[in-house]
């Protein structure tokens, strides 16, 4: 099963190139594009090849916002795998809007799709579109953010698709031991103990708060002595990041020795109100480490802002989540040709993390590749 996987994925590359070169932009989970937005599929449009011509099956893709940099290497690693297996698909754009985004389910119903793929805008919102495709009988992939097990188990024809949800949280935090014990100037004030601060992402995200979890759980098992001084909601957000920073700077100063984020975009924000205050020049020195391995992330680990990211496979996770649709769609076991690790109970494909560091930045490079 490996084998056909890394074959889909080594043809997703190929297909990639097609995909940028009639509209596609990169744009994903958390963080606004550099770049111009989307034109292809704003309207739902149809995409097909030869081979779709010939089929029958098309799929609907609805993403959350299309100007999110995560997500839309989810997306074109999803869109580019169906073009290679010949499936007409239709992409439309939530806008971050789910009262918008659940209109897109009807329509796309009306449209006689064969199945769904959606990265929600809201993880709240998968019971009412499971019972939307339970009525039509269609199967449902979500990705990106995950609805609990319970409501993913009341619908057969229904999976997730995404990175270990507490994984990136525990890589995280024993990144900062590993540097926390090599370092000694994190200890700023010389106490042996590490004061630090968590960026999060969203209240009830499930990511969000299995990533605290994750933090938490390494730290406690670690044997350290640590103190949390914060934990605040930027809602994945770079700009909010930067506003909390700003605050902490004011009430904590120095006192403050790692900065956790729950993604790369809010650990940028964070940055930007550092620069600002004199850091990451000459001895002031603070550590900063996030999540995702987005672009813009690794371009500020190599500068030197962040100690570190957690790597998940964008692209992966979208020929994932198009493969899961088209098992369902040829009715074949849902783990056929797949090479990732499926827990039945919570019906959830884990795609694997790795810790990003200096040593290994090319792993994460040749994702964009």
């Amino acid at each position: 099963m490996k084998k056909k996987l890394t074959a889909l994925v080594l043809t997703v590359a190929t297909a990639m190139t097609v995909l940028y070169g009639c509209g596609g932009s990169s744009g994903g989970t958390e963080q606004p594009a550099a770049k111009g937005g989307e034109t292809q599929a704003t309207e739902a449009q149809p995409q097909k090849t030869e081979a779709a011509e010939a089929g029958d099956q098309k799929i609907g893709v609805l993403i959350f916002n299309y100007a999110n940099d995560y997500i839309s290497y989810v997306r074109k690693g999803l869109e580019a795998a169906a073009q290679t297996a010949g499936v007409e698909y239709l992409t439309v754009d939530g806008a971050n809007d789910q009262a918008k985004q659940t209109e897109q389910v009807d329509t796309m119903i009306q449209k006689k799709v064969d199945g769904l793929c959606v990265a929600l805008v809201e993880s709240t919102a998968a019971e009412t579109i499971i019972e939307k495709c339970r009525t039509a009988d269609l199967p449902v992939v979500f990705v990106n953010k995950k609805p609990t097990a319970e409501v993913l188990n009341t619908y057969d024809k229904c999976w997730y698709v995404g990175c270990a949800t507490q994984q990136p949280g525990e890589f995280q935090a024993e990144m900062m031991l590993e540097d926390w014990k090599a370092d000694p100037t994190m200890d700023k004030n010389g106490d042996g103990k590490i004061q630090y601060v968590i960026i999060k992402g969203e209240n009830g995200h499930e990511n969000a708060e299995a990533r605290i979890v994750g933090i938490h759980k390494v730290l406690e098992e670690s044997g350290i002595e640590v103190e949390e001084l914060d934990c605040q909601v930027a809602g994945w957000d770079a700009s909010k990041a930067k506003d909390i920073m700003d605050t902490w700077l004011s009430k904590y100063g120095d006192d403050i020795e790692v900065i956790l984020s729950n993604n790369d975009a809010m650990a940028l924000g964070a940055i930007e109100s550092l620069k600002a205050a004199g850091y990451f020049e000459g001895d002031k020195q603070i550590a900063v480490y996030g999540i995702n391995a987005i672009q813009t992330g690794l371009e500020a680990l190599e500068q030197g802002y962040l100690r570190g990211t957690i790597m998940t496979d964008m692209i992966s996770e979208g020929t994932t989540t198009f493969q899961v649709m088209k098992n369902a769609l040829d009715g074949v076991d849902c783990q056929t040709d797949i090479a990732y690790p499926y827990e039945a109970e919570s019906k959830f494909f884990y795609i694997d993390t790795v810790k990003i560091r200096m040593d290994n930045i090319d792993t994460a490079w040749a994702m964009y590749q």
